[in-house]
């Protein structure tokens, strides 16, 4: 079985402004050409069982993914997504769509140098995030035995991140390591619930 972890498309959101768990609009511009880059590479799977991140960034290339000729032509349930909250981006609490620099240094630096175990005001830390989508993967994809011969994950890139660092045994200071382009595809092969990693960043 293929498991394909999907990051969101381009959003309409400066790199400047600080957002995570905030519901944002995604960049028509890009979105038509980095969502058919993502049907290039998941175009051929058969049946596919999509989970999605509820938020609309996700939730759109989701349906979308799921409905497309290919993806999901085979299944019963094609056009269909599973929407989980534990696949939702980061949860800054406080500072979500604030400028980075209009945050008080005595919250940020903290943050910055331990992020994995420091929160923002009313947020979360990257462990619980962790923890939440290891949670998820362990009870949605690993225990049960799927019918459908290969999955699609529509997440964020903290999330994906998470995942990647679980599946490679990764410390998660080192998560952000791994670089990921919006409307990028990572692909991780499962064989009798052994992993490997096939590509990340595609």
């Amino acid at each position: 079985m293929d498991i394909y972890l999907i990051r969101h498309t381009k959003v309409a959101v400066s790199q400047r402004i600080c957002y995570g768990a905030s519901d944002v609009e995604l960049d028509e511009l890009a979105y038509d050409a980095q969502s058919e880059k993502i049907k290039t590479c998941i175009g051929n799977t058969g049946n596919t069982l999509f989970f999605s991140s509820p938020l609309s960034r996700c939730r759109r290339l989701a349906v979308d993914l799921a409905s497309y000729p290919g993806a999901g032509e085979q299944s019963a349930n094609s056009g269909s997504v599973i929407f989980d909250d534990s696949l939702k981006e980061f949860n800054f609490g406080d500072w979500e769509l604030k400028a980075w620099n209009a945050i008080a240094a005595e919250e940020l630096n903290p943050w910055m140098a331990d992020f994995v175990n420091q929160k923002p005001p009313g947020g979360e830390n990257f462990l619980e995030l962790s923890n939440r989508v290891t949670q998820f993967w362990n009870q949605q994809i690993i225990t049960p035995s799927h019918a459908s011969e290969n999955i699609a994950i529509v997440s964020h890139g903290g999330c994906i991140r998470a995942f990647l660092s679980h599946i490679l045994g990764l410390p998660l200071q080192n998560a952000y390591r791994l670089h990921l382009d919006y409307g990028s595809v990572s692909k991780v092969s499962m064989q009798n619930k052994h992993l490997t990693v096939s590509y990340i960043n595609r």
